[in-house]
């Protein structure tokens, strides 16, 4: 008997060893994945590096008196047109975040399938060179030759577009084909690289900000952000497989480091923190070393990641994307993570400079009497926001899951979501440091829940086999919020000069998702019912 109890509990001893070493792995991910939410550090400094200084027609005159020139900076009437102008460009450079949101979640959908059919491992390794690429170009801005290698990428980029679009129109002629078809390939790459030539030769180094801005989309918006995609849904599907019986709050730890990972990188109090690193040495050479960081972090924490040796038989709720896609369950529950992330992403992309200016107008005078020292000190509190939002990003992951293991998901989502819609609809109002910090806490907690609950949801809806590609599918809502959140921010910030209508708006979303999660809880009862 002893001779066959031994080997049996070695390999339950061995089964569990893996499975929290897949967790310390999927921490060691999610942590550096998560820095994505401390881009709000980034628009101030690459302001100052992508456009010219910007001068008051007073200022300019002022130093052409003073025999200087006016060349190569961008002239405005008065401030006020200063800061219209500096709002538009910080909007254009946050376009950069919401196309790394957008890519994250569109090529998730690609990732899960591939995580699906390869495992966690190789999947992961992919996100890790994709994102490290992207903060180390990004990096290089200053250097010509990545300007030529980045429109060479995106010129080779068209040509494979064509050739597959050409192939799937007319791949299934074969040797039917005219002498004209069966060259054409060759004309569509000659055309493109003749093109391509052209185009650089034209614009690339003479267009001033546009090729820096065109740079930043590209690499800290649409690479790094595939590179999340394709790391992210790997340790989720890995956990919801090796703790099936908990899956709310082993998720919830384990996406808990993406939202810490936005308060170490960008808090001020650490030394080792980017918001001080961008300050000593410049926001071109963060970039460098981020990429390196991000490539080696995210590769170590890969290599840990593993599925379980043997899967459960199939569970009557398992679907795969199809099928998911035909059943109701999952139309409410993609709206539902849209509204949720929809209200986080709005506050996190302004969340810093909206801070400092609630700040900056409780001063007397709503701050006009402030001197640019005394103004940029309060705007530079607001990065104490971020910092809160970030910690407690982390906490609600964890505590939002934990709950919905102990009350069901539908009570967790219900009081989630009521929860942020007063937060959304209150904030405009808070203006003291206090209040703006409770804010901050109040929308990371819930906003983090969301990435504990929609997972587990669709592991309960949809089963854990498929979860790669079911959550893929489910987490572009989260990408379409990216880009909604930040237009509305920009468009209600240019129009009506505050935030408050992009705000009103996800507060009302989050109410009509409280009342859809109510609904989908009752069907997925009724589907319980009649499947016993």
């Amino acid at each position: 008997m002893s001779t066959i109890a031994a080997p049996a509990a070695l390999a339950t001893a061995g089964a569990g060893l893996a499975r929290w070493r897949v967790l310390v792995g999927a921490v060691i991910v999610q942590l550096i994945l998560g820095t994505v939410y401390g881009y709000s550090i980034f628009w101030q400094p690459l302001q100052a590096e992508v456009f010219p200084k910007i001068l008051t027609r007073a200022e300019a005159s002022q130093i052409i008196q003073a025999g200087g020139s006016a060349a190569g900076f961008t002239i405005v009437a008065d401030d006020a047109a200063r800061k219209v102008q500096q709002d538009v460009q910080q909007g254009h450079l946050k376009y950069a975040f919401s196309l790394c949101i957008l890519s994250f979640a569109v090529v998730m959908v690609l990732a899960g399938r591939v995580q699906d059919a390869k495992g966690p491992r190789f999947t992961a390794l992919i996100g890790a060179a994709l994102m490290g690429g992207g903060f180390l170009t990004a990096g290089l801005m200053s250097s010509p030759a990545v300007f030529y290698l980045a429109h060479a990428a995106f010129v080779g980029a068209v040509g494979l577009v064509l050739l597959t679009l050409f192939d799937a129109f007319f791949g299934r002629l074969g040797a039917r084909r005219s002498p004209a078809a069966r060259h054409a390939p060759l004309a569509i790459m000659s055309a493109v690289t003749v093109a391509g030539i052209a185009l650089a030769n034209s614009y690339v180094g003479r267009s001033g900000e546009i090729d820096r801005l065109f740079l930043l989309w590209g690499t800290v918006g649409f690479l790094a952000g595939a590179g999340i995609g394709f790391a992210y849904v790997c340790p989720i599907a890995a956990l919801a497989k090796w703790f099936p019986n908990a899956k709310g709050l082993v998720l919830g730890i384990a996406v808990a480091g993406f939202g810490f990972g936005a308060y170490l990188f960008s808090s001020k109090d650490l030394p080792f923190g980017a918001t001080s690193f961008i300050e000593s040495h410049g926001i071109t050479r963060f970039f460098i070393v981020h990429g390196l960081v991000c490539l080696a972090a995210v590769s170590a924490g890969a290599l840990m990641l593993s599925n379980p040796p043997s899967t459960p038989a199939r569970a009557p709720q398992e679907a795969e994307w199809q099928e998911m896609l035909r059943r109701p369950a999952f139309y409410l529950l993609w709206p539902m993570f849209f509204s949720g992330a929809l209200a986080g992403l709005t506050v996190i992309g302004i969340l810093k400079d909206f801070a400092g200016e609630q700040l900056v107008a409780m001063q007397p005078g709503g701050g006009a009497g402030l001197d640019e020292a005394a103004r940029r000190a309060l705007m530079l509190q607001g990065a104490a926001a971020v910092g809160l939002l970030s910690i407690f990003n982390a906490v609600g992951r964890i505590g939002w899951g934990l709950l919905s293991d102990r009350v069901g998901r539908t009570t967790a989502f219900v009081a989630m979501f009521l929860l942020q819609a007063a937060t959304m609809f209150l904030l405009p109002g808070m203006r003291t440091e206090a209040m703006l910090g409770v804010a901050a806490c109040l929308v990371g907690f819930n906003f983090g829940g969301c990435f504990a609950l929609f997972p587990s949801a669709t592991a309960d809806l949809f089963g854990a086999k498929n979860l790669g590609a079911n959550y893929g599918l489910v987490f572009t809502a989260y990408g379409i919020a990216g880009v909604v959140g930040v237009a509305a921010g920009n468009t209600a910030r240019v129009l009506t000069g505050s935030y408050t209508a992009a705000f009103a708006l996800a507060g009302a979303l989050c109410l009509l998702s409280a009342g859809m999660a109510l609904v989908l809880g009752a069907l997925q009862k009724r589907e319980a019912r009649a499947a016993a």
